[in-house]
């Protein structure tokens, strides 16, 4: 009995999302590609995300979340007196448990004038609640002119939600 409620309980869920919102190739993939339940919902990366990104000099800690529409929002926490960072952009589903998600981050002073910006591109393999990657980042001065050579990045993520929050 409480698996049968379990299971309509995310029927339910995941039905009034498909009448208001737009349906990504990835979400029809995943419903229509399996039963609903755990299995839909464990090949998605809908979800908020937290996790290490390493690249050549460094790794930081990153917070990211995956929406139903395809929307990616970074999770950067509120700026300090000399400025922050905000980011977003698109993932798509690429097969069964794999996707790709590019994005781009806004630098910014103190008083909110962008210093910089840093473009994303990477390729995912998720595991349940977990999603490994590699990728390249490029960094821009204010202007769009590149700084430097792309680097090569890797990340590993893990799922610390499965609602991926307000829209960035």
């Amino acid at each position: 009995m409480r698996h049968q409620l379990r299971t309509l309980a995310v029927a339910g869920v995941l039905g009034a999302a498909l009448l208001v919102t737009p349906v990504t190739g990835g979400l029809a993939h995943a419903v229509t590609g399996r039963a609903a339940g755990s299995e839909a919902r464990l090949s998605t990366p809908i979800g908020l995300w937290t996790g290490t990104v390493v690249f050549e000099g460094g790794q930081i800690e990153a917070k990211v979340s995956f929406h139903l529409d395809g929307a990616m929002c970074l999770h950067p926490g509120p700026p300090g007196p000399d400025g922050g960072v905000e980011g977003s952009g698109t993932w798509t589903r690429t097969g069964f448990r794999t996707f790709t998600f590019q994005g781009t981050e806004r630098f910014f002073d103190g008083a909110g004038t962008t210093t910089g910006y840093l473009v994303t591109t990477h390729s995912a393999t998720q595991r349940h609640n977990v999603f490994t990657g590699t990728g390249t980042a490029t960094f821009y001065d204010a202007a769009w002119v590149q700084q430097g050579d792309p680097l090569t990045t890797a990340s590993e993520m893990r799922r610390t939600q499965y609602y991926p929050g307000p829209h960035c």
